[in-house]
């Protein structure tokens, strides 16, 4: 399931209340981000220190009054997103302002948000467009054209890279979706029902990893996915974990036999399994992206109770990468680190030492991924 150029992704506990993150990728080292004006930024070496000043390579030396941008922001996700960029933009000092909007998934409050950033003089917007599908794209054209550089991540805009937003950084959806789908086909011994569930409707994310997930199965013709799914409409969870209760209990009601989940929000798979457990029902392989509450309920099943579990990185650090990109284009700093990053597994009860851990002194919206180093990022992006 891993791709070739990580070799491995590891994050262990070293003892109860003491976490230690290793990382080891067998990627030959790069010459890593350019820069046509870069004198005096400090470079990031091939081990991740910095040359010159501790100040970042993609910093620079102009002010920056920084929006960042959320067109959700409800949940749990979100706040670790939110939180990722911040942790990034602490790095840099000519970041003297940030101005902060989520949009709670109304598009006309995500535009509200944007057109007061681009009056209050931002020059760099970081930004999760998924309001609504493709609601933030005139806004966010407008502040391109005004020279305001925005860095798009974790949902498409829907526009094009460089004419309407500076880049677009995520997870590549539909080889998630794909790793996903086979690794779940796998479990599931290529035969069987296979139950989607998604979040908000017609949303972008869901429509590639759907595309993904059919791709996959092209080679498990045993395999039926439930429900009509396609990659304009799948069973709704909203990206809430009481909705993807209500949403699984109905599927439960409708379905006698599903014999995999394929659910790409760790939060929701809660739901799912509240749902299963309530119905008395036998939790089938499952596959969704990491949280430590599901993995520390997941530690607990013994027995016929347990089932299959394989997780992603929920990739809240690719905020990291979206701070980098903004910044480092205000200041003419060329960045080359990857936008579209074909995530493998993080954590598979398949393979021996690499099962869903429990980490007991963090909390349960906890994922390991995101106490990485910077070095650490720099890797992942190159994967």
């Amino acid at each position: 399931m891993i791709g070739p150029k990580w070799a491995s992704l590891a994050v262990r506990a070293a003892t109860a209340g003491t976490v230690v993150t290793s990382v080891a990728f067998a990627i030959a080292a790069s010459s890593g981000p350019s820069s046509a004006s870069a004198a005096g930024t400090g470079r990031t070496n091939a081990a991740g220190a910095h040359a010159a000043s501790a100040r970042p390579w993609w910093c620079g030396s102009k002010s920056i009054t920084l929006g960042i941008a959320d067109g959700g922001g409800l949940n749990a996700w979100s706040a670790a997103s939110l939180a990722q960029v911040k942790q990034e933009a602490a790095l840099c000092p000519a970041i003297k302002k940030e101005i902060v909007s989520d949009a709670g998934f109304n598009p006309q409050k995500a535009i509200s948000g944007l057109q007061s950033m681009i009056a209050q003089g931002v020059n760099a917007i970081v930004i999760i467009p998924d309001s609504g599908v493709c609601a933030e794209l005139p806004t966010l054209r407008q502040a391109t054209q005004r020279g305001i550089k925005v860095a798009t991540w974790a949902a498409s805009g829907c526009g094009t890279v460089p004419a309407d937003y500076q880049s677009y950084t995520d997870q590549n959806q539909v080889a998630v979706g794909a790793t996903a789908a086979k690794w779940l086909a796998t479990e599931m011994g290529g035969k069987g029902n296979l139950l989607y569930l998604g979040g908000p409707a017609g949303n972008l994310v869901d429509q590639g990893l759907v595309k993904g997930m059919y791709q996959a199965l092209k080679s498990y013709p045993h395999i039926t996915v439930l429900d009509n799914v396609t990659t304009k409409s799948w069973p709704v969870t909203n990206w809430s974990t009481a909705q993807a209760e209500k949403t699984t209990a109905g599927l439960l009601a409708k379905y006698s036999k599903i014999d995999g989940i394929m659910d790409m929000y760790g939060a929701d798979a809660i739901g799912d399994l509240a749902a299963f457990q309530q119905a008395g029902r036998k939790v089938p392989p499952m596959v969704t992206t990491q949280l430590n509450s599901l993995s520390c309920e997941w530690a607990k099943l013994k027995g016929s109770k347990a089932f299959p579990l394989a997780d992603i990185s929920n990739r809240n650090w690719m905020g990291r990468l979206a701070v980098r990109q903004a910044v480092s284009a205000v200041n003419g700093i060329n960045d080359t680190e990857g936008q579209s990053i074909a995530l493998p597994l993080l954590e598979n009860s398949a393979v021996s030492g690499d099962a869903p851990k429990c980490y007991a002194a963090k909390g349960p919206n906890y994922d390991p991924s995101n106490a990485w180093s910077e070095t650490q990022v720099t890797a992942a992006a190159a994967g």
